[in-house]
């Protein structure tokens, strides 16, 4: 029996892929530009880090509400339009960063930069999975995903080549100019879910958009899925974010010099690239759930490791690398269950308001974070907390995988 979906050309998945990953790289890009900006701005503009909670909180808003707005508009107006959209969102106003005079225009910016990018991944989601073949849907999106942990690594490389010749507002207009250039390109060569196309088609009585697409997701076929999506969502990514704003610092505490406690963090986004691209013909050989819930299981086996040893400085980056393999990219495992779960109808609505509950974990990582070394905690108790919600991860998947089970055998009754 052919794993190939029966509602879009064959050979056009990789396509697809290729485009939605040039615009990941992007987004990835922009969210990463003011973390490697920011002592740069601070500088010019004579301020303390501090002065600029409010635009990174911004961002993240913007995150959140782009995912669960543009997941709903997704299915109402077509994966391709909206994609587009936030492409142009986020070039437009990340040129507009880079303008910025003060912190009130930083502010604006970002929590509109924030609206694209959150509402530009799952558009992609939806729409590499409506091409993609059954089988290859988990490793492909995964693949795909990758870009935003690529596009954090290219914005670093190049805002250490631009930050001291032509000063932060450069970070923003590479940013902001290199998605108005791909736009054509999209627009020519990214072609529209072949699923929503005949659902637009379809009786206007039988049409998915006049029904109300969120109240779907809670449909009997889909509420336990729908919540279990929800939960893994929002602790994979507080997870992810605890570790992102805070290992730097927890490694100097742990008496590394700062420069090498930076490359040292940085292996944790490496070893998320190398997990999805490694774990793809594992994903289509064993399934999604089981092979990320054993990917996070390794993960925060590395942190125990991390959190309990005393290991010298090449250890320690193995450990970082080895946790970035499980919980870096059992995330982008995470991202492709959406795709595989809801049908196309309801598709892009589901994968954005997955992300969009997750993007929660977003802003609670970082707080939490910052409340445990308010209460004194030290660094290395810190990483083996953080790893109780990686664990927990691993068993929730193996749920899920075993309710997506169970509710295949029963339609085959």
């Amino acid at each position: 029996m052919s794993d190939a979906n029966p509602s879009s050309p064959p050979g056009r998945e990789n396509r697809v892929a290729l485009l939605c990953a040039a615009v990941l790289v992007l987004e990835g890009f922009d969210l990463g530009a003011m973390a490697f900006t920011l002592p740069a701005i601070a500088e010019s503009w004579h301020l303390k880090p501090v002065a600029f909670t409010a635009a990174l909180t911004a961002g993240s808003i913007g995150l959140f509400l782009g995912s669960l707005l543009c997941g709903w508009l997704g299915d109402r107006l077509g994966r391709k339009p909206v994609l587009m959209g936030c492409v142009s969102l986020f070039g437009v106003m990340s040129l507009a960063t880079a303008f910025a005079q003060d912190t009130m225009w930083l502010t604006a910016a970002r929590f509109i930069t924030g609206l694209g990018i959150g509402g530009g991944i799952p558009a992609s989601i939806a729409l590499l999975s409506d091409f993609a073949p059954k089988r290859r849907q988990g490793a492909l999106v995964m693949a795909m995903t990758c870009g935003v942990q690529m596009g954090n690594v290219l914005v670093g490389i190049v805002a250490a080549r631009l930050l001291a010749p032509f000063g932060w507002p450069a970070v923003f207009v590479v940013g902001g100019i290199i998605p108005l250039i791909l736009l054509p390109l999209l627009a020519a060569m990214l072609p529209e879910s072949p699923s929503f196309l005949a659902a637009r088609a379809a009786p206007k009585a039988d049409a998915a958009p006049d029904k109300n697409l969120i109240a779907q997701l809670f449909a009997p076929d889909f509420a336990r899925f729908t919540i279990l999506l929800w939960l893994i969502n929002f602790l994979s990514l507080l997870t992810i974010y605890f570790i992102n704003s805070w290992l730097p610092s927890m490694l100097k505490g742990m008496g590394l010099p700062t420069s090498t406690a930076i490359l040292a963090a940085t292996m944790f986004q490496v070893g998320g690239i190398a997990g999805a691209l490694g774990s793809g013909p594992l994903v289509t050989r064993y399934g999604t759930e089981k092979v990320v819930s054993a990917m996070l299981a390794m993960g925060a086996c590395w942190l125990v490791l991390l959190g309990a040893t005393n290991a010298a400085t090449t250890l320690l980056i193995v450990f970082i690398f080895g946790a970035g393999i499980g919980i870096s990219a059992g995330q982008l495992g995470i991202n492709a269950l959406p795709g595989a779960i809801y049908p196309p109808p309801i598709r892009n609505t589901g994968a954005g308001w997955s992300l969009g509950i997750g993007r929660l974990g977003n802003i609670g990582g970082p707080l939490l974070g910052g409340q445990l070394l308010a209460l004194g905690w030290a660094p290395k108790s810190m990483l083996l907390a953080i790893s109780i919600p990686a664990f927990l991860l691993a068993a929730l998947l193996l749920v899920l995988a075993k309710a997506r089970a169970d509710a295949a055998h029963a339609s085959f009754r």
